[in-house]
């Protein structure tokens, strides 16, 4: 058999999109490789995974992406349709809300999403009438105008005006035929109330003990209805055709498939039918013409399969994304570039590589199983590793079967091509060149197996390299919960004794500027402080101390500890289920008594309150000018000035492309100050104004230059030194801006002294640090 062929979209612009992203921007980066729907329309194919769509033209062979960031108002697509009439695509989702896109413009319909209606608000399916749409939801139908994108109706159709999951709808001779979760619900179209649910009856004909469904498609097709039953196993379908003479049929040849949906062609020669393995054609006559069962070797996974105006049939597929299927075991995939999935449960990034780490555990820290693997993005380019498509994550451990459980990545500060990652089962694993290379566990490092645990279960839950470019890892369920790779290729672990009381679950660790090891211990244990007198090799200077939420012994607001980070001024913020604390002086750790945890104070509408209190935090980034990025659990991200005073942003999914407000990891590319944020619907990110400053000022990018007339956002002057002051001139001389840079980049907004718009002219821009012992100077265009 020959292999899949594969095509990956990638335009220019996607490549140079993370150094042309600008200031202000959000950028999405979600998968595409399992779709739920495909429609034809306008000359191209529209491709839905749950998360957003993309638009493909056959032709040039180019796509565009309509998500959240340009087009779309949601996430979790359930299905879209295409009407002719208004060249308009359906997006609809499963929380009921509708988008109407046209071109390159989306237009939001969230009636049924704000309804106070109770129950299942879901729109399953869409059938058009003309401009007339008839919406299939969980409830019953709804019937919208799309041309004046008003809502007409609401119909529950019922026994007494009940809800009832509307799966299909079907215009069939006079009548309405409504496939639902509880059998075939059929009206006359003349009917002068179709709300009233005693205009609606089921149908009780269908032999077999189906009257009561479920049937999740039905349609007309030439001169017949046909009606899929879907059965309580896979591959118990059973495929009905209503004859002439108003009685069902049984279609043999069909019988016990599990037929996903049925579509007819949009001149209504051809019907579709997508199966779990394989997808038929049938002309008229209901004679086959075609079989799909493979592409190029790979299984069928369809979710839905349409016939495009060139012949060829279009296939959104559970595995493959978009396939342009051409029959029996012929297909090209078509997927455009994005991590495999949208897990994103730890995520790291150095030096321009971010590393996405996508495991997990079961509450009390057993193993999911999980081998979604690992994903990196480089130079605007997603590659992902799992046991499917390398054999390196197919593991050593024979007991595990596969790499399991990826929770944790790291990324070389000194060498953005050198990665490392934690499985909660297979140990360490080693990448260069974006590829795993090498598996670290109890046979090759200084890592433990498991006490009590399955045969050469090695976990890794926390990485991160020190200043001095060694990798500290945290060995779980070991002697040795403490471990260093050296930079020199040499192997350490460390036991704390007793102090642990043999609790030696142990999670993310942070490797502070002073030297001190700061661990997290899950499920209510706080922290551990760990000090290697920075003798390493010499463990007979090595102190502990455990932290708690007790005054005097750490004073945290909570023993749920998160996350924890180190700011520029060497403060450690401690995310908890109960917000955010401060160690101030964690270098009195060890020394002194007074070093506990502190929350912030903030004034809001004249009310003193501790920052973030209700919130679990689940991420703590700092960025270059020594600002929090804060992700939380259920309200999305916040960014907080340096001393935690001022509240910058806050994204929710309500007010920004974030598919969720459900914050799992953050991660901040220091060279363009991009803002990664991983969610549980997948990583969306958003180029923030500060980057990590210099160590000397060399002016080396104003972005963009030249400025051009379309352009409204702000100009960036990088490679400046923490603080730096900067000043906009005329070629005058003449003063027109000052501001002071966040980290190492300036933000210009166009405007001179007083707000007014500069006018076309060459500027220049000169920088010093505060000491004057840095200066550069730099010249920008800008046109009007």
């Amino acid at each position: 058999m020959r292999s899949i062929s594969i095509l990956y979209l990638a335009t220019l612009s996607t490549l140079s999109q993370a150094q042309t992203t600008p200031i202000g921007a959000w950028q999405d980066h979600l998968p595409y490789r399992k779709a739920v729907a495909v429609e034809v329309g306008g000359g191209a194919v529209y491709c839905a995974a749950t998360s957003g769509l993309f638009r493909y033209d056959p032709g040039a062979g180019e796509f565009d992406r309509l998500t959240k960031v340009n087009v779309l108002s949601d996430v979790d697509i359930q299905g879209i349709e295409w009407n002719d009439p208004l060249s308009t695509l359906l997006v609809f989702y499963s929380n009921g809300n509708l988008d109407l896109v046209k071109g390159d413009v989306g237009y939001n319909m969230g009636d049924i999403k704000r309804s106070s209606l109770l129950g299942d608000k879901a729109i399953y399916s869409a059938h058009f009438e003309g401009t007339t749409a008839y919406l299939g939801c969980g409830f019953g139908i709804v019937k919208v105008d799309l041309e004046r994108r008003e809502v007409r109706e609401t119909w529950f159709i019922g026994p007494s005006g009940s809800q009832v999951r509307v799966n299909d709808i079907a215009f069939y001779g006079d009548s309405i035929y409504a496939a639902t979760q509880n059998g075939l619900y059929v009206a006359w179209q003349g009917a002068a109330n179709l709300a009233a649910f005693d205009n609606w009856r089921k149908r009780q004909d269908m032999g077999g003990g189906m009257a009561n469904g479920p049937f999740n498609a039905v349609s007309k097709f030439g001169d017949r209805l046909l009606l899929n039953f879907r059965g309580s196993t896979p591959d118990a379908d059973t495929l009905l055709i209503l004859d002439a003479g108003n009685a069902f049929q049984h279609f043999e040849p069909l019988y016990g498939r599990q037929t996903e949906n049925l579509n007819v062609s949009a001149d209504g020669q051809l019907l579709i039918a997508p199966h779990r393995y394989d997808i038929h054609r049938y002309d008229l006559d209901m004679n086959e013409l075609a079989r799909q069962y493979g592409y190029n070797g790979q299984g069928v996974f369809a979710e839905q399969a349409v016939q495009g105006p060139d012949g060829a049939m279009w296939v959104a597929d559970r595995g493959q994304g978009l396939v342009r299927g051409e029959g029996f075991d012929t297909g090209t995939s078509i997927i455009p570039n994005g991590p495999r999935n949208a897990s994103a449960f730890r995520m790291d990034s150095h030096g321009g590589a971010l590393y996405v780490s996508t495991g997990g555990v079961e509450g009390n820290w057993a193993s999911k199983f999980l081998k979604d693997g690992v994903h990196n993005y480089v130079d605007g380019t997603w590659v992902s590793v799992d046991p499917d498509n390398n054999t390196i994550m197919q593991g050593v451990n024979a007991f595990a079967g596969a790499v399991n459980d990826v929770m944790v990545v790291a990324v070389d500060p000194r060498d953005p091509d050198h990665a490392f990652a934690g499985s909660w089962d297979e140990g360490l694993i080693e990448f260069r060149g974006r590829l795993p290379q090498t598996i670290y566990n109890s046979t090759n490092s200084a890592l433990q197996a498991e006490l009590n645990g399955a045969p050469g279960k090695v976990n890794v839950a926390g990485l991160d390299y020190d200043r001095d470019g060694n990798l500290w890892i945290t060995n779980a369920f070991s002697n040795n919960p403490i471990v260093v790779y050296t930079k020199d290729g040499a192997w350490q672990g460390f036991d704390p004794g007793s102090i642990l009381n043999g609790v030696y679950l142990v999670s993310d660790i942070l490797a502070a500027r002073n030297g001190y090891k700061w661990i997290i211990r899950p499920r209510g244990n706080a922290l551990l402080v760990f000090d290697d007198g920075g003798t390493i090799t010499n463990t007979s200077d090595d102190r502990y101390k455990l932290l708690n939420n007790i005054p005097g012994t750490g004073g945290l607001p909570s023993q749920d500890v998160y996350c924890i980070a180190e700011d520029l001024d060497q403060q450690v913020w401690v995310g908890t289920n109960k917000g955010v604390a401060v160690f101030y002086t964690p270098e009195a750790i060890f020394n002194s008594d007074d070093y506990d945890a502190q929350q912030i104070l903030i004034e809001q509408d004249g009310n003193v309150q501790i920052l973030l209190e209700t919130e679990a935090i689940s991420a703590i980034q700092v960025d270059g000018a020594n600002r929090k990025w804060i992700g939380t659990q259920t309200s999305g991200a916040f960014l907080i000035s340096a001393d935690g005073q001022e509240q910058i942003q806050h994204f929710t999914a309500e007010n920004s492309p974030l598919p969720s407000n459900n914050i799992t990891s953050l991660a901040i590319d220091e060279l363009t100050g991009e803002v990664f944020f991983g969610t549980d619907r997948g990583i969306f990110s958003y180029r923030g104004d500060a980057i990590d400053g210099a160590d000397d000022s060399e002016c080396v990018k104003v972005f963009p230059n030249p400025v051009h007339p379309s352009y409204t956002g702000p100009v960036a002057i990088t490679g400046l030194v923490v603080n730096s002051e900067v000043k906009i001139t005329d070629v005058s001389g003449n003063l027109v801006y000052r501001t002071t840079s966040l980290g190492g980049q300036a933000i210009w907004n166009g405007n001179d002294m007083s707000g007014n718009r500069v006018s076309t002219g060459v500027y220049l821009v000169f920088a010093s640090d505060r000491s004057g012992t840095y200066k550069c100077n730099t010249k920008v265009l800008v046109t009007r």
